[in-house]
């Protein structure tokens, strides 16, 4: 009996033993899974938040940028070659006017020339002006023949942000003559960049140029400055978005950057490290004390457990051979022995890890299902997201390149979609977006895809369709939306823009030809299709 009780002893110290070790290889573990997690859910918050503010930083300047393109081109019919002569200057001044009435975000156009002279509508430069040394016009002759970077200025009487955009006007020898250029409010972004993260207070978004110097920060005294630690250590110009981190004194900052090229600006999304360190440290002593607790209190019970189980067959193993030696009738039955708990205990575990296994084969499977749908579906409306689409897209370009069968891309966006949410509600606007997608997808051939590209955008891909029945499919989702009475009485319009993929095109390319006719499209009046 002294010696079955040490035996007891030995099985509870070498299970304390264990126990610990496992503690000790779960707590490095989980430390390690929990530090590497919430690194990752940081960045994936700041890398969430830093494309909110991205999209839109883009979405907001993205018309301005067109107007001004489309402004100082040719498109307008205007020689600005010819900026003397008092018709074309009322010209001038006449698109100004409509530039004004048509983009709401606009605060100014006007245009400089190289007699230093400025066209504007109701302002009277003051004496001695002179527009080509002004910082815009500059800026413009610098990008010449594109657009200029953003630049971003406070103005000194209203104290509201404002960034100018400008771009070189030619004659009909493609000789600049002047810049045009377009003031737009910032307040809208500025409000963004300055808005609080509910996970990390200490988040916040800053911008730099190109050349590292900060343009708008929640610090009033950064503007105008060279952020040098940031700026050194952003990743490559050819990278254009990314994870990164940098110090500044004794502030070491994970951050997230996205390049925006259209602008020449960078937009910075960072918190404190030590914020993001704080969460997860208490996360992991937490787990590590439940951990321990759990551990220990279910080793020492299996220990106990196991104890008996093991120990009282050996016991009566014990007697049975005494018995069976001292030449006794064995008062235990040798069916007894080999067939006690332990064995139905293997048997039960085998039975039961099968079971747990094929339970957990179905969850995987069943979430994988989730997870594929997921990635392919938009959430609000139920139908293809971006991603998705872009696939579909490309699969088209794969199987033109090979059988040159041809097909269109069809892309449109809500009028005055925006008017609707201020009006109405984001609710009532995502009501419409539900209401759209279902209409148009039960119209729309069961081999097209139908997606939304984002926003109130949405995209069609149609293969193995010409340009004229891919018109004619544009021109029957026009009349049935606009035919269709939406969420509380609303009636909405689409402008549509319908390109063919051409041999030699590229994705980007046909995206960009079909994104200008939809432009062109709400240009020539909205509510209708541009191919």
């Amino acid at each position: 009996m002294k010696h079955i009780s040490k035996l007891q002893q030995q099985i509870f110290g070498i299970a304390t033993i264990l126990a610990m070790f496992i503690i000790l290889l779960l707590g490095i573990t989980i430390s390690i899974v929990l530090y590497n997690q919430g690194i990752q859910n940081a960045e994936a918050v700041l890398q969430n938040k830093n494309k909110t503010v991205t999209t839109l930083i883009q979405g907001y300047f993205a018309p301005l940028r067109k107007a001004v393109e489309y402004a100082a081109g040719d498109g307008t019919g205007i020689d600005h070659g010819r900026f003397q002569e008092a018709e074309t200057r009322q010209a001038i001044l006449n698109m100004y006017t409509f530039l004004q009435n048509t983009i709401p975000n606009i605060n100014f156009v006007y245009s400089g020339y190289e007699d230093g002279s400025l066209l504007i509508n109701n302002y009277t430069p003051p004496k001695g002006f002179d527009s080509v040394q002004r910082p815009w016009y500059q800026a413009a002759i610098q990008a010449h023949p594109l657009a200029s970077d953003g630049i971003p200025y406070q103005d000194i009487i209203t104290k509201e942000w404002l960034v100018s955009i400008g771009k070189t006007m030619t004659d009909q020898n493609r000789q600049a003559v002047g810049v045009l250029a377009i003031d737009a409010s910032m307040d809208t972004v500025v409000q963004a960049l300055s808005a609080r993260d509910d996970a990390y207070p200490t988040a916040h978004n800053y911008v730099l140029d190109n050349q590292g110097i900060v343009l708008i920060h929640n610090d009033p005294t950064l503007p105008g400055t060279f952020h040098e630690k940031v700026f050194q250590s952003l990743p490559p110009a050819e990278i254009s978005e990314g994870n990164f981190s940098y110090q500044v004194a004794d502030t070491h900052t994970i951050a997230h950057f996205s390049r925006l090229d259209d602008l020449g600006w960078i937009v910075i999304t960072g918190v404190p490290r030590a914020d993001i360190l704080r969460p997860i440290l208490v996360t992991i002593f937490s787990s590590l004390g439940i951990i321990i607790a759990v551990s220990l209190i279910a080793t020492w019970l299996v220990s106990f457990l196991l104890s008996r189980k093991i120990i009282n067959p050996l016991i009566h193993l014990q007697k049975r051979v005494q018995e069976i030696a001292d030449g006794r009738k064995a008062s235990i039955s040798s069916d007894f022995l080999p067939n006690n708990e332990i064995g139905t205990i293997a048997e039960a575990i085998e039975t039961l890890t099968e079971d747990a296994l094929f339970q957990k084969t179905i969850e995987l499977q069943t979430k994988n299902s989730l997870l594929d749908s997921l990635s392919k579906t938009d959430q609000l409306t139920g139908i293809a997201n971006r991603r998705r689409t872009q696939q579909v897209i490309e699969q088209e370009i794969d199987r033109f390149n090979r059988y040159k069968k041809p097909f269109c891309i069809l892309l449109f966006d809500i009028d005055h979609f925006k008017t609707v949410n201020d009006t109405h509600g984001h609710e009532v606007g995502d009501q419409v977006l539900v209401e759209l997608a279902g209409l148009v997808q039960s119209v729309v051939r069961r081999t097209d895809t139908f997606g939304r590209w984002g926003g109130e955008e949405f995209i069609l891909v149609c293969p193995e369709t010409p340009l004229h029945k891919a018109q004619t499919i544009a021109g029957k989702i026009c009349t049935i939306v606009r035919d269709h009475e939406f969420a509380q009485g609303l009636g909405v319009t689409l402008s549509i823009g319908v390109s063919e993929f051409q041999n030699g095109t590229t994705l980007k390319e046909i995206l960009s030809e079909v994104d200008r006719k939809m432009y062109l499209a709400k240009q020539k009046g909205r509510d209708r299709v541009e191919a």
